[in-house]
């Protein structure tokens, strides 16, 4: 699925739209204890508020060139390895995800715990 389609862009507005109608039209009509439409009335809220919220999370990424393209991109690691793709798996097929050391170079950010270590004396 594109995360930078129109279509999917507007079907979002559109549900953000109906949803925040519903929760309006709906408000008077929820009935029950006071506990029970105080919880029906935030749950009616909030069904808006995150259909509103999706629908302008996904026109930033459309507006900002595509961020994020598509639900693999989403949900993907972005320093995993790819797997070879063979007919018959074990255990020995899979690569393992390397993780990277650090650079100890001065930046913006604070060094990691191992670049503030001294480092053992020479022999010189």
């Amino acid at each position: 699925m594109q995360l930078t389609s129109g279509t999917l862009q507007f079907t979002t507005i559109a549900v953000a739209v109906l949803v925040t109608l519903g929760a309006v039209l709906l408000w008077n009509r929820v009935r029950g204890p006071r506990p029970l439409r105080a919880l029906a009335r935030v749950g009616l809220l909030t069904g808006s508020y995150a259909a509103t919220a999706l629908a302008v999370l996904i026109s930033v990424n459309i507006a900002y060139g595509g961020l994020i393209v598509s639900v693999s991109d989403l949900f993907s690691d972005p320093n995993a390895v790819p797997m070879r793709h063979m007919r018959h798996h074990s255990p020995a097929d899979f690569y393992v995800i390397p993780r990277a050391v650090p650079d100890c170079h001065p930046g913006p950010v604070p060094l990691p715990e191992h670049c503030l270590e001294e480092p053992p004396p020479g022999d010189g």
